[in-house]
């Protein structure tokens, strides 16, 4: 049914003769006249603009039956209401949004208007580079540990560097094998997993961020239909507009999303690339696009295949100045999903690194959930370069994008961190594995976890 036809159904619908819901004294009024209901039409955005799907939306009046429903793609949420004229109480919540309670005029047999600006949650944040000091992991104590060395950069609710953490602040997580989950937890490439001890950080120093270079970068989004899960307000999309808030003045942004599959919505698969770019001078020139993709979720994750396609495309971009530097931000909340075994995944993978390795094309990834292949993100990003972000929940997109401009200079400050993980037995650490790692850091009072891989050479 079209709005129009729903809105003429609701405010003509009459409850007479017990039609309503038994338990609510709202379908009838007094002499047993039936009241005409009315309709609550609620229009949902953020701060920036940007509507928000995926809220609850609930109308309350003293002696009535609560009514509710959600926003849709457009942050709009309809919902018919069969009570007489009385003051009411909506109340907007949802996933990694500010709950609003906002008393609002009630008039049936009509359309009720409400606009909402909801405010988005931020929490602090983190992510991982290749050390730039260029020492490698080291095997020691016959195999029982593993000295190494990892990068960390960490923001704030608001985006702005923590730069003054000390080692205290800092811990390698315990790790012990899932026996039920049959997956290699806590170090992969080994015969069987094996699990590792906490850790405080050997050593900490801190790198100074460098001088900002323009770049050139393009903004990849995931648009399969895991995203609806986790990240049903579309938190992702508000945070990309904070990171081309922040461009500097010779920085550009393309924009590209991918999915493939039954159920993509994307106007080509596995990559659609949209015209335009932002720059500082117009920060805003992509932002209605973004908003059209809440509209474009589904189907799967061709991450691999979208990264190369995307890259291929860039340097084919006459309109970068030759010698700037070429990044992809590539979000995701899974895995690639076009690769048939850990095998197949590990060579199209090494693919893309190599392909983008020889074009110069630095590869910065950004996982949402812990859904996301740590292995395959922490890959792409450290051995082209770049860096890999994580958000357990999508409060933590927000300072991510918005530190991101900063990070593809490389004019961030970081953590230079060495740790030694301690095995319990002889032989446990090999050359050609890989240890799958996890940061607890104490982000002045709240904690920040993110995951990590050290290959051993």
């Amino acid at each position: 049914m079209g709005l129009a036809a729903w809105v003429l159904a609701a405010l003509t619908a009459c409850g007479g003769g017990g039609g309503g819901s038994p338990d609510s004294p709202s379908q009838t009024g007094s002499g047993g006249m039936a009241a005409l209901p009315g309709v609550l039409q609620v229009r949902v955005t953020d701060a920036q603009g940007t509507p928000v799907p995926g809220v609850q939306v609930k109308a309350s009046a003293g002696g009535y039956t609560d009514v509710s429903g959600s926003t849709d793609s457009q942050g709009l949420a309809l919902i018919a209401v069969p009570w007489r004229d009385t003051p009411a109480t909506v109340t907007v919540s949802g996933s990694a949004v500010q709950t609003q309670v906002l008393p609002t005029p009630w008039k049936a047999s009509q359309i009720n208007d409400l606009a909402v600006t909801l405010t988005r949650l931020t929490q602090p944040a983190a992510g991982v580079l290749a050390s730039r000091s260029g020492l490698a992991a080291v095997v020691g104590d016959a195999g029982r540990s593993l000295s190494f060395e990892v990068e960390v950069v960490v923001v704030d609710a608001q985006g702005d560097s923590l730069s003054d953490l000390t080692a205290e602040r800092f811990s390698l997580l315990a790790c012990t094998p899932d026996a039920s989950t049959g997956s290699q937890d806590c170090l992969r490439g080994a015969g069987s997993d094996t699990a590792y001890a906490a850790a405080a950080p050997d050593a900490l120093s801190t790198v100074a961020g460098q001088a900002a270079q323009p770049h050139a970068a393009a903004l990849l989004m995931d648009q399969s239909s895991s995203i609806l899960g986790s990240d049903p307000t579309g938190a992702r999309l508000y945070s990309a507009k904070s990171f081309f808030a922040a461009l500097g003045g010779q920085d550009q942004v393309r924009l590209a999303a991918f999915a493939a599959g039954s159920g993509t919505l994307l106007p080509t698969q596995p990559l659609t690339v949209y015209p335009g770019r932002v720059t500082a001078a117009e920060p805003r020139a992509l932002h209605a696009t973004l908003d059209g993709l809440s509209a474009q979720v589904g189907g799967q994750t061709p991450l691999y295949a979208a990264i190369d396609a995307l890259r291929a495309q860039m340097l084919l971009d006459t309109a970068v100045p030759a010698g700037m530097a070429r990044s992809i931000i590539a979000f995701t909340d899974g895995a690639d999903t076009q690769c048939r075994s850990s095998t197949e995944c590990a060579t199209m993978r090494q693919a893309t690194i190599a392909a983008a390795q020889a074009s110069q094309v630095r590869l910065f990834t950004i996982g949402l959930s812990k859904n996301v292949d740590v292995e395959a993100l922490s890959s792409l990003a450290v051995q082209t370069g770049g860096a890999m972000l994580y958000a357990e929940t999508a409060e933590q997109l927000i300072p991510l994008y918005g530190s991101l401009g900063r990070l593809l200079s490389l004019s961030l400050p970081t953590y230079r961190l060495r740790f030694t993980a301690q095995a319990g037995t002889a032989g446990a650490f090999a050359p050609g594995q890989v240890l799958m790692g996890t940061l607890q850091i104490d982000a002045r009072g709240q904690p920040v976890r993110v995951p990590f891989v050290v290959s051993v050479p």
